[in-house]
């Protein structure tokens, strides 16, 4: 809801925005001040973790929240009383600032790591360093990651942990999440597309929690991959982006 709001304001306003941010001072708001500006578009709990002029666009401020542990970033003039949704590409170093200072704040804490781990539903490999997988047994994206994923895993010494996050987009998604609790299987049976009948409470209880503190920290879709070291990343992963979770 957030994202479309922000969106919402188009392209008009933007240009309008930075005009009137480059007329004032290079002074940025308070996190007060940006709470205050900004708490009627965010319907969840977030909190501001850092306010910072933009290198070469006078009076113009990024601004950085979190939303559980998903970053938004925008940008503000230095009185808080317009915003700036969208993505800030410089040109000449041909890079997506927006999207690098999200990855800089996609980041678990301690605390969220080991209620991840009281949520692993099964794993795949061994070895000292691990990544959780959070994954929807009906989600495309995943099944494209995960030949990527157990290659990588093998190559690498990794364990990685499932979590299982069934969407309201894929029906029978739930149903088969909680039949490969309720049935004891592993990564193998989940990638066939295991399902059953046994429908166990224990085991719906186990992907109701899963739904309900995923949805806390913000992760609004899978593939989802958090890594020990607390780093995220969301959609088909690289080999590079895995490496990112354990170093």
């Amino acid at each position: 809801m957030f994202r479309k709001a922000l969106f919402a304001t188009g392209f008009a306003l933007a240009m309008f925005s930075i005009t009137a941010c480059g007329q004032s001072s290079a002074k940025c708001p308070s996190k007060e001040q940006v709470k205050t500006a900004v708490k009627d578009l965010i319907p969840q709990d977030f909190n501001v973790e850092s306010i910072s002029q933009v290198r070469n666009i006078s009076g113009l401020c990024e601004v950085v929240v979190k939303v559980g542990a998903q970053p938004l970033v925008f940008y503000m003039d230095s009185q808080a009383q317009y915003l700036v949704a969208g993505n800030l590409i410089s040109l000449k170093e041909k890079k997506n600032l927006t999207r690098d200072r999200q990855q800089e704040f996609m980041k678990v804490s301690q605390d969220q790591l080991k209620e991840l781990e009281k949520r692993v539903n099964f794993t795949l490999g061994e070895g000292k360093k691990y990544v959780y997988y959070i994954t929807d047994p009906d989600c495309p994206f995943c099944k494209r990651s995960n030949p990527i994923v157990e290659e990588w895993a093998k190559k690498n010494g990794v364990q990685v942990k499932f979590i299982l996050y069934p969407l309201p987009i894929h029906p029978e998604a739930f149903g088969k999440s909680v039949a490969l609790v309720c049935d004891k299987k592993g990564y193998k049976e989940y990638e066939q597309g295991y399902t059953s009948q046994n429908q166990c409470e224990d085991g719906k209880k186990a992907v109701q929690s899963n739904l309900e503190f995923l949805q806390k920290l913000g992760i609004g879709g899978t593939p989802t991959f958090i890594g020990m070291n607390g780093k995220m990343h969301s959609g088909v992963p690289t080999e590079e982006d895995l490496n990112r979770l354990i170093n």
